[in-house]
């Protein structure tokens, strides 16, 4: 796992602060699901990994223990924190409002040129899908969104959601991983593309309603294949380590 991250890092810029850049990568690795819900991290192999003391990986790992994304049990090791349904779900609430608002604004005010962009989108995204690249493909799904949110004239609803939407994120990235879900969610930002470019309020909602409620489905399909990588809520002891 260490070597593969490793291969993986971004050389740390000794001249800025080296416990902001750790924890900014260690956190991209939970989210995109490098590191797994469960799988067991330590301080000295982190620290060893990133070239740094402990005393900025403590900090790192408690940064993201207050953002749920590791559990820590003293005196025993710290794990990736399963993903936290009831905060899917509520980050899920405060993405869907924005969302749903801004879109309705979008289908009333997109231009032809942004209509253009968006289909030139469309086409980037289908060649990814075609590639079964999930990782770009993401970054490639979160600029659409942000595209759209633009359009709508509200351009800083979309660090709101960034800031709200990480357990979200994590179940996407879990869930790319399948190429018939890449499939599946392709196709939907095509139905939201064509309501937009025909003016239509009330199926761009519909169509990014639906869109967004995916998530619930993929965590449906990731109970059932890795039922582990999901909280119980009636976990009081910590994991084996």
């Amino acid at each position: 796992m260490y070597t593969s991250m490793q291969t993986n890092l971004k050389p740390l810029d000794r001249r800025q602060n080296t416990a902001s850049q750790a924890y900014a990568q260690l956190r991209a690795w939970i989210i995109s699901g490098e590191l797994r819900p469960g799988q067991v991290i330590s301080e000295p192999k982190m620290a060893m990994t990133f070239g740094v003391s402990r005393t900025p990986i403590r900090e790192v790992f408690k940064r993201l223990q207050d953002e749920k994304l590791l559990d820590i049990f003293p005196q025993q090791g710290t794990v990736v924190s399963p993903i936290d349904i009831a905060l899917v779900r509520s980050n899920q609430f405060i993405r869907e409002t924005l969302e749903l608002r801004t879109i309705a604004l979008t289908a009333t005010h997109a231009g032809p040129q942004d209509i253009a962009g968006l289909h030139a989108q469309i086409q980037a995204q289908k060649q990814l899908v075609e590639a079964g690249d999930h990782r770009r493909f993401f970054a490639a799904d979160d600029h659409f969104h942000e595209t759209l949110i633009s359009i709508a004239g509200q351009p800083t609803v979309w660090k709101t959601i960034e800031d709200a939407k990480a357990q979200i994120d994590r179940v996407r990235h879990l869930s790319l991983e399948d190429p018939d879900w890449l499939r599946r969610i392709f196709t939907e930002h095509l139905a939201i593309t064509d309501a937009i470019a025909h003016h239509d309020t009330t199926e761009a909602v519909a169509a990014m309603q639906a869109h967004l409620h995916t998530v619930f489905a993929a965590i449906d399909k990731i109970a059932q294949a890795h039922p582990h990588f999901l909280k119980k809520d009636q976990r009081t002891e910590a994991p084996a380590f």
